[in-house]
């Protein structure tokens, strides 16, 4: 067995250049139907250099999508996504006069998974020879090209001019010979499901390429498409493929076998690498092979052995095919290792809660990176009874949350990057959420009816439906109150209905903020809060964030975070008031800065209710209230960035 040299810049800031296609992929949310009887679909970034520009970010690579998007909505969502996630878009041009490409996808397993491409003309069939900017080129370690851009005359001069500039600026070049028969016109036009159909063609247009390329990666099909052979006998037509290929190319080759995992020929022998292959039940095949490609990828520009660039192919490649869609199911590097480490030992390792949560967290980001510093005004309760006691009526809750919203606005036009959210409430708070819907802050939206114990839910009908009609960016939060040592029937009536909810945040992949209300009664502290989380990360739930009260030691913090780090050392703290004084803040910060979880703070009564009474009172102008709570606000804020 035999380990080759790579030969590319290993110092460069780009891992990787996608060129390609990137789409919008519908996904049938009817599993088993067939695509004519789906009901709904979810959206998602799809094609084959999109898939692997995100695969290969969310494993630690750098990567860079060379490709173009429409100036449409579609293109918006797919520059965001990408941005999001982390791939640089330096090379991702827009195209106004072309419509993002979309493609439709059924998933009906074992054996169908149709698929209908909609891309004549289509954004990402438009990229030109002068996009290959060679200042970028030359930061970068590889070029990743694939079948789709080689499918028309024009992209095949794109892509001949890329591999061109890539080669001179000391990158590798790499091929995903990803053959679709449909694109090259070779089956009808709504049959994308066909995966092989003998060419000549293909294989003319492909071979002028392979004396560049330094790895090529298809499976059995593929590689007999790109090597001009066919033929029954697969392990004879298998070594005639290697032969033919080695005639005009150095490349390493590697053949995806599916469930049997890879076969990996440096190119230096004719010997095969491989490594274990996972067995799993399928359940979406659709985006497994841009998944290996990503994994193999992780290893191969990091210079690791053929054999663990294999591994990481065949374990990404296991993990997508659990998952519905193709880009969001890529996984993170953790949950590779996860996955290597405890396949034999786990029963039913990818739908563990462990491994569940990991893959959230991966699709949703990572809660301590982002930092929340949140005006929440989503109280229902305490304004209530303040209008009851001063003869209000309930309308002037509504006027002045919009006055709070006013005096948010404020600060956060004058510090935008700075993580400004609010928490705001669907009952008295309707109107603002309506026209905050399309902002770029963070907005919270509690769950729960206020008050209710045991935990009920603002609205009777479905939960599903009801954070499905909300938009996927506002978290959800609710109000839990909890302790170990509350009788069995309350406890298993809080843990049932936070169960519920941790199921629909998960399907519907909404980031969940527990506030954990210790009730009347029993002791608060960093170890009854830490034996809280524990029993609730006991039964599977793992939150994207807390939200409890700041503790006054560092002792009583260390004694909490001790227990998070045990069950969920990624989990994010929000700080809440308590209606304290503001100045009590600078204290409290400064303690619970003191472990890495705390990233934010959701004050509200200490910001706004003396405003509030002034309001009720008829003492100030509504100008005067909303800059009160701006400057309010703003105190909280410069005490948080000033400790």
């Amino acid at each position: 067995m035999t380990e080759e040299t790579r030969h590319f810049c290993s110092n460069r800031n780009i891992d990787i250049i996608c060129m390609g296609r990137v789409a919008v992929d519908l996904y049938a949310e009817q599993v088993h139907s067939p695509l004519e009887d789906a009901q709904s679909f979810r959206k998602y970034l799809g094609g084959c250099a999109g898939n692997t520009a995100v695969g290969t970010a969310r494993l630690g690579l750098k990567s860079a999508m060379f490709s173009c998007v429409g100036s449409d909505d579609m293109g918006v969502y797919l520059r965001k996504t990408l941005e999001n996630e982390g791939v640089d878009t330096s090379l991702l041009r827009n195209t106004p006069e072309h419509l993002t490409a979309l493609v439709l996808l059924g998933v009906n397993p074992p054996e169908r998974f149709p698929l209908i491409f909609y891309r004549e003309n289509c954004a990402d069939m438009q990229i030109k020879p002068d996009d290959a900017d060679p200042e970028i080129f030359k930061n970068a370690k590889a070029l990743l090209i694939t079948g789709t851009g080689l499918s028309t005359p024009e992209m095949r001069v794109a892509t001949k001019q890329a591999v061109k500039v890539a080669k001179n600026s000391g990158c590798a070049v790499i091929l995903d010979i990803d053959y679709r028969p449909v694109l090259w016109g070779l089956a009808e036009a709504g049959d994308g499901e066909t995966r092989f159909v003998a060419s000549e063609e293909v294989t003319r247009e492909i071979q002028p390429f392979l004396s560049e390329l330094d790895l090529i990666v298809g499976t059995e099909e593929e590689v007999q498409i790109c090597a001009g052979k066919s033929g029954d006998d697969g392990e004879e037509t298998l070594q005639s493929c290697l032969t033919s290929i080695r005639k005009g190319s150095s490349a390493t080759v590697v053949l995806k076998r599916g469930a049997d995992g890879c076969e990996v020929y440096s190119r230096d022998s004719d010997t095969p690498i491989s490594a274990r292959s996972f067995q799993i039940e399928v359940l979406n095949v659709l985006g497994a092979g841009d998944a290996f490609m990503s994994g193999f990828l992780r290893g191969w520009l990091r210079n690791e052995s053929l054999k663990t660039c294999a591994l990481y192919g065949n374990a990404c490649g296991a993990l997508v095919v659990t998952r519905h869609g193709c880009s969001p199911a890529a996984p993170s590097f953790a949950e590779i290792e996860y996955f290597i480490r405890d396949f034999d030992d786990v029963p039913d390792l990818v739908h563990h809660p462990k491994m569940e949560q990991l893959h959230l967290r991966t699709e949703l980001g990572q809660p301590q990176k982002q930092e929340l510093l949140i005006l929440a005004y989503d109280h229902r309760t305490q304004f209530e009874d303040s209008c009851r006691e001063n003869g209000l009526s309930l309308d002037s809750i509504s006027r002045f949350k919009e006055l709070v919203y006013e005096g948010f606005q404020k600060v956060y036009r004058t510090m935008e990057e700075y993580g400004c959210a609010v928490l705001i409430d669907p009952e008295y708070g309707e109107t603002i959420l309506k026209n905050s819907a399309d902002t770029d802050y963070v907005i919270g939206v509690p769950i729960e009816k206020a008050g209710a114990f045991p935990l009920s839910w603002l609205k009777e009908d479905s939960l599903y439906q009801q954070l499905l009609e909300r938009p996927p960016t506002w978290f959800v939060k609710v109000l839990w109150r909890f302790h170990p040592q509350m009788n069995p029937e309350d406890k298993d009536a809080q843990l049932t209905q936070l169960r519920k909810l941790n199921e629909v945040c998960n399907a519907l992949k909404r980031k969940l903020m527990v506030e954990l209300i210790i009730p009347e009664g029993f002791t608060e502290t960093g170890k009854s809060l830490g034996e809280t989380m524990a029993e609730v990360y006991e039964t599977g739930i793992y939150p994207f964030w807390w939200k409890i009260t700041a503790l006054d030691t560092k002792k009583e913090w260390l004694t909490m975070t001790a227990i998070l780090d045990q069950y969920d050392p990624d989990v994010g703290l929000i700080i809440l008031g308590k209606n304290a004084p503001i100045e009590q803040f600078k204290t409290w910060f400064r303690v619970a800065r003191s472990t890495p979880h705390t990233c934010g703070f959701a004050i509200g009564r200490s910001i706004f209710w003396e405003p509030w009474e002034q309001f009720a009172e008829g003492l100030k102008t509504d100008s005067e209230v909303s800059s009160m709570i701006a400057e309010r606000y703003q105190q909280v804020i410069d005490i948080w960035q000033n400790l």
